[in-house]
């Protein structure tokens, strides 16, 4: 085949793939005229097929001109560099606006000569718009169609910039961040299901978006959670004119499924530092520290009573560790990061193990496994004690369903409870015991609730009905501490409890200290008289063993057998089976104490 023909042939191979392309394509002279256009280009142009007027130039369309395009096209025969592919919009008054991709190249001979320019045009309005559904989920809260986090921390870095360089300019513009938290709204979505929640939520958004300025920001970070941005204030009073009015908005009832929901929240405001330190306070990580110090505020306003609003102030600096952590333990439940060890607990007069006390541990993500004394007086101020000993009762009924099954049929196995002063105060207290029980199928003759004896002190005659109503449930009683609180004998007659516990500050050293020996056989003594079994805790050396045991003690526990272990290695002991043959042995027989209170 000559050398004309295979060229022939060629260029009919490249008209054809050019003809059956879905691409809008148009082959153009060095003077922009039409020498060669596809059917995806008259299609694209609605130029039927006829095609673009002979001898017409591109730099003649008056629509590619109006979208932009010409220049890049001059440009391109002028100095034959063009960088593609450039997005184009075509709108006019009568159609939608239609978005349009182009791809220009030249084609040039061995010389440099501008011989054509190709010019392909890509219909991309469709996939622009799912671009931008998906920019704009990325960003937008998909509940209320507010700002997300994301982007409201992108508005808050701008903001701070635009601040900044207003200052610099001697200028007034100040930031203020408001960070606010609707008050009890989980009780509000539990009790009326999360459709109804989420109508709130939305109604909420609405009438907080409708109380700022244009160029403000709210957004939604989640859950009940929102965040406002104010910028260009001269100082602090209008964004607590904000916060008052917003509050002062959400008191009118909401209409949801019928019923009128009252909503409070608390707010807490903080102004972006605009002094001499102004320079280092915007460096990289300011916008998560201004976070931080409204999170702060705002949890302060809760801890005020709510329905309120806080400005933080530098003496509030002192919270973040403590507020790092609170933060972490409202997430360490449902994040898996709790953890049960158990200590064994035996009865002093054969040397068997017949019982576990359950020690709960934090396997905090930096810090590393936290014992009790380093969160739990936290979660009892904060009132998240409740619901890490609701998780702690049902984790412990959980468990015992799975050492039952290591333990011979025979044998009972009762699980305590240790109820701190939060939880006995807690008004569902009764209900929720009940329900777990139910949802773990544990029979109540298993279960035992710890109570310390200054909780019941402090309940006086309220103590009574609390515990009555707890012992209709069909579990055990034991007060828990006995002897570091007031310690009468009068009061634990009228308590209907079934076993007491002595405090391991009495236990220590009483081989060597008379006055505790006796302190302790005394109230072994009278516990006996009424009825009642005694533990013994914080057992740690050979003489306080014997002493216990010389006096008729019936049950310790202790490091002297053994430091609180995993359910792993615990699950291993009763595989094992062992018959215990001393003190020290580990037996199969093993109820098992539940326990959320401070304990090494």
């Amino acid at each position: 085949m000559g050398i004309g023909k295979r060229a022939s042939l060629t260029d009919l191979h490249l008209r054809t793939a050019m003809e059956q392309s879905p691409l809008g394509t148009a082959i153009l002279g060095p003077d922009g005229r039409y020498l060669l256009v596809n059917a995806a280009w008259n299609a694209l142009w609605a130029l039927g097929e006829g095609g673009p007027p002979e001898d017409s130039s591109v730099f003649e369309n008056e629509r590619l001109r109006a979208m932009g395009l010409t220049p890049y096209l001059e440009e391109c025969r002028q100095n034959g560099e063009v960088t593609t592919p450039i997005l184009f919009c075509e709108a006019t008054p009568e159609t939608a606006p239609r978005w349009v991709r182009a791809l220009i190249y030249p084609v040039r001979d061995e010389a440099g000569t501008l011989l054509e320019m190709g010019l392909v045009l890509e219909d991309f309005t469709e996939r622009k718009a799912l671009e931008d559904q998906l920019a704009y989920r990325a960003f937008h809260d998909s509940l209320t169609g507010l700002p997300n986090r994301a982007l409201f921390l992108d508005r808050l870095r701008h903001g701070l910039s635009r601040a900044k360089r207003q200052a610099e300019q001697g200028a007034a513009g100040r930031v203020a961040l408001l960070y606010m938290d609707l008050d009890d709204f989980k009780r509000f979505n539990d009790s009326l299901g999360h459709n109804a929640g989420d109508q709130l939520l939305v109604g909420v958004a609405e009438r907080i978006a409708a109380r700022v300025r244009l160029g403000d920001t709210v957004a939604r970070f989640g859950g009940d959670e929102f965040a406002m941005l104010l910028e260009d204030l001269e100082d602090v009073g209008y964004a607590a004119d904000v916060a008052e009015r917003i509050k002062r908005d959400l008191s009118a009832p909401f209409e949801v499924d019928g019923h009128e929901a009252v909503v409070t929240t608390s707010i807490g405001i903080v102004m972006a530092a605009l002094g001499e330190d102004y320079a280092e306070d915007y460096a990289e990580g300011y916008t998560e520290e201004l976070m931080r110090r409204a999170d702060i505020a705002m949890y302060r306003s809760k801890g005020e009573g709510k329905d309120r609003h806080e400005v933080f102030s530098s003496g509030m600096n002192h919270s973040l560790a403590r507020l790092g952590l609170e933060e972490n333990l409202r997430k360490a439940i449902g994040r898996g990061e709790l953890r049960v060890y158990y200590q064994p607990q035996v009865l002093i007069s054969t040397g068997e193990v017949i019982g576990f006390e359950a020690l709960v541990r934090w396997e905090h993500p930096e810090r590393g496994l936290l014992a009790p004394s380093e969160f739990i007086y936290l979660a009892e101020e904060t009132g998240m004690i409740v619901p890490l000993g609701r998780w702690v009762l049902s984790e412990a009924c959980r468990q015992a369903h799975i050492f039952r099954r290591q333990i011979p049929p025979a044998t009972p196995s009762r699980m305590s409870v240790n109820l701190s002063t939060r939880q006995f105060r807690h008004p569902e207290l009764i209900e929720e015991v009940s329900a777990i029980l139910s949802e773990t199928a544990t029979d109540p003759l298993d279960v035992a609730l710890e109570i310390t004896e200054s909780v019941m002190m402090e309940k006086g005659p309220r103590a009574v009905d609390i515990l009555g109503a707890l012992k209709n449930l069909g579990v055990t009683l034991v007060m828990d501490d006995f002897g570091t609180g007031y310690s009468s004998i009068t009061y634990l007659k009228s308590f209907p409890v079934d076993i007491l516990k002595i405090d391991r500050s009495i236990v220590e050293g009483m081989d060597e200290d008379p006055e505790d020996r006796a302190v302790v056989s005394a109230t072994i003594g009278f516990a006996h008289a009424l009825g009642l079994d005694v533990v013994a805790e914080g057992v740690e050396t050979t003489g306080e063993l014997d002493e216990l045991r010389s006096i008729g003690c019936d049950i310790a526990q202790g490091y002297y057998w053994s430091r609180p272990c995993s359910s792993e290695k615990i699950m291993e002991l009763l595989a094992a089976g062992s018959n215990p043959q001393s003190d020290r042995s580990v037996a199969a027989s093993m109820p098992v104490t539940t326990v959320v209170a401070p304990r090494a």
